[in-house]
C-alpha cells in the first residue's frame, strides 16, 4: 500500500500521498526489448513469491520473453524497493508490491532509502489475500468472544505469532487489539511458515494467517478460524464469520500482491504491462489456480490501484500513528 522530504511529516501526520500516474510518453517505444526482471522483497516459497512466480510465467507467454523473478528479502522488503527504485525505467524491472513497500514503511521507519509515491508507478493490484484469526488446536476459546474473554481474564497470558513487523498481518492483529482492549503480546517470526508451525505444535495460541496457507490445516484441525478480517464471510470459509458481522467494523484488513515500475516508466508501457499482467492474472488457469488458494482477483487499472493506495492510506495510516508503531 511521500517524497523523501515529506516522510517526517508523513509519520507525524499522516498526510495521503498523491499516486500520480502522469508519464511521459514516447511513441512505438518498442517493449520488451530484453527479458524482464521482476523483483520481490521476500524469500522464495511465501505467499508474494507464489503468486508472482505464477503470473510471471503466464505473462513470459503472453509477452514472447523471459520474466525472470528475483528474491531480494530483507529489512521489510526495502532492499527491493531501493534496487527497483533505481533500475532504468524502461519496464525491464518490475516490482512485487504490499501494503508495506508503499504504506506502513513510510510510517513505521524514520528514514527510508526510497519514496514509495516519487519513485513507483502502480501497475496494477493483482490479488488480495484475505486474513482469518486463528489459533491452535489446544486453545480453549471456541469462538471469537470466548478468546476475547480469555485475553482479558489472563492479561498477558496470550502470544500471537507475527510473520513480520509492517506486513498487514501484523498490522491487523494491532489494530484487533486496539479495538477489544485485549493484551496479547507480539512474537516476532521471519515469515508465515514457522508461524504456523509453532501454532500447530501448540507454542503459539494465536496467528492471523491468510487463506492461501492456512486452509489445509484447518481441514487437518490442528488450526481453527474464529473469525476473518472481512465485510462478509469468505468463499473459502463459508463457515467462519466475518468480524463485520461480530460487530467489528471497518476491519477488513489484507494483505495485497501487486505490482509496480519505476516511476518514470513511459505512460504506454506501463498500459502494455498492466493489459498483459491482468490478461496473466486473468487466465482461466492461472485463476483457478489462485482461487484455489483462497485468493481474491482483483486484476485492476492503473488509476484504480492508485485510488486504492490513496484510500488505505487515510485508512490505516493514523491508526499505525495512533499506535505509534516502529520498526526502528
Amino acid at each position: 500500500m511521500f517524497k523523501r522530504s515529506t516522510l517526517a511529516a508523513v509519520a507525524a501526520c499522516m498526510a495521503v500521498p498523491v499516486w500520480s500516474l502522469a508519464q511521459p510518453a514516447l511513441a512505438q517505444t518498442p517493449f520488451p526489448t530484453k527479458p524482464i526482471t521482476w523483483v520481490v522483497g521476500f524469500a522464495p516459497g511465501g505467499g508474494v513469491d507464489g503468486v508472482t512466480r505464477l503470473v510471471a510465467a503466464k505473462l513470459s507467454q503472453n509477452l514472447g520473453q523471459q520474466v525472470v523473478v528475483e528474491n531480494r528479502p530483507g529489512a521489510s522488503s526495502i532492499i527491493a524497493a531501493q534496487y527497483v527504485a533505481q533500475a532504468p525505467a524502461d519496464g525491464h524491472t518490475l516490482l512485487s508490491i504490499e501494503q508495506g513497500i508503499m504504506l506502513f514503511n513510510a510510517a513505521m521507519y524514520s528514514r527510508l532509502p526510497y519514496d514509495a509515491a516519487r519513485d513507483f508507478t502502480p501497475i496494477t493490484n493483482m490479488i488480495k489475500a484475505p486474513l482469518l484469526l486463528a489459533v491452535g488446536a489446544n486453545v480453549p476459546a471456541a469462538d471469537l468472544g470466548a478468546l476475547i474473554d480469555l485475553a482479558k481474564r489472563r492479561p498477558d497470558a496470550l502470544s500471537y505469532g507475527s510473520p513480520g513487523r509492517g506486513l498487514a498481518h501484523h498490522i491487523a492483529m494491532e489494530v484487533f487489539k486496539d479495538r477489544t482492549g485485549i493484551q496479547v503480546a507480539e512474537i516476532q517470526y521471519k515469515g508465515i511458515a514457522p508461524v504456523i508451525q509453532d501454532v500447530t505444535g501448540g507454542q503459539v495460541p494465536v496467528a492471523v494467517i491468510d487463506t492461501v496457507v492456512i486452509l489445509p490445516h484447518l481441514k487437518s484441525g490442528k488450526i481453527r478460524a474464529l473469525a476473518s478480517f472481512s465485510k462478509a464471510r469468505l468463499s473459502v470459509t463459508p463457515q467462519i464469520p466475518s468480524l463485520a458481522e461480530l460487530g467489528f467494523a471497518d476491519m477488513d484488513i489484507a494483505p495485497i500482491v501487486g505490482v509496480g515500475a519505476p516511476k518514470a516508466t513511459p505512460r504506454e508501457i506501463i498500459n502494455r504491462l498492466n493489459a498483459e499482467i491482468v490478461r496473466a492474472v486473468r487466465d482461466p488457469e492461472v485463476s483457478a489456480k489462485l482461487n484455489g488458494l483462497g485468493l481474491e482477483i482483483v486484476a485492476d487499472s492503473p488509476e484504480q490501484f492508485a485510488a486504492f493506495l490513496e484510500a488505505e492510506s487515510r485508512r490505516l495510516l493514523p491508526v499505525v500513528k495512533r499506535l505509534d508503531i516502529k520498526l526502528d
